[in-house]
C-alpha cells in the first residue's frame, strides 16, 4: 500500500487530487483505445447520419461539401443509407484532445495548489461539457442515456468540484 501512496498526488486539503488522477488515468487509457478501436467511441457517438440536401448551392469559394452541416440525422426510410460518423480519422483527434486533457489533469492533481494548472484543469473539464453538450444538443449525435452518461458526469460533475473548491486550493 505504501508503494501505491507513493504514485498518489498528496490529499492533504481533500481528495479533489485523487479525482484528477483518477480521472487522468481513464482520460488517456480511452485516448488510447482511439487509436487500436472505433467500438467504444461508436457508443458514445452512436448517431447514423444522410446527406443533407437542403444546403444552400455552392457560392466562390465555399461549397456545401465543404459545411459542417453537410449531413442531418438519419429517420425512417433515410436510415437505410445512413452512414456513421465515428471515422478512424475522428477517433484519433479525439483521442489526442482526450490524452492532453488527460495530461494536464494528471499534473493538476499533483500541483493543485498551482492556479494556472487548476485552471487549466477546469477548462479541460469546461471544454469537454461544451462538446459533449454541443454534440447531443445542435449535432445530435449523442442521446443521453446509457455510456454517454459517464462523459457528462465527469465533465459538469469535474468542473463544478473544481470551481467549488478554488479557494481551498489556489490562494
Amino acid at each position: 500500500m505504501d508503494q501505491l501512496k507513493a504514485f498518489l498526488p498528496s490529499g492533504e486539503k481533500g481528495i479533489l487530487p485523487y479525482y484528477l488522477w483518477f480521472i487522468s488515468i481513464v482520460s488517456m487509457g480511452n485516448a488510447l483505445q482511439n487509436y487500436v478501436t472505433l467500438h467504444y467511441t461508436r457508443r458514445i457517438y452512436n448517431g447514423r447520419f444522410v446527406p443533407n440536401h437542403a444546403l444552400p448551392p455552392a457560392t466562390g469559394k465555399h461549397s456545401p461539401e465543404d459545411s459542417t452541416s453537410i449531413l442531418k440525422p438519419a429517420s425512417g426510410k433515410d436510415a437505410e443509407k445512413a452512414k456513421d460518423q465515428v471515422t478512424p480519422l475522428a477517433a484519433r483527434v479525439f483521442g489526442t484532445y482526450t490524452f492532453v486533457a488527460g495530461i494536464i489533469r494528471l499534473y493538476a492533481s499533483y500541483q493543485p495548489e498551482n492556479y494556472a494548472l487548476y485552471q487549466m484543469g477546469i477548462l479541460t473539464h469546461v471544454i469537454a461539457a461544451v462538446h459533449f453538450t454541443s454534440e447531443m444538443l445542435i449535432f445530435k449525435t449523442i442521446r443521453f442515456s446509457g455510456p454517454q452518461i459517464f462523459p457528462f458526469l465527469a465533465a459538469y460533475g469535474g468542473t463544478t468540484w473544481m470551481l467549488l473548491q478554488y479557494n481551498n486550493y489556489v490562494v
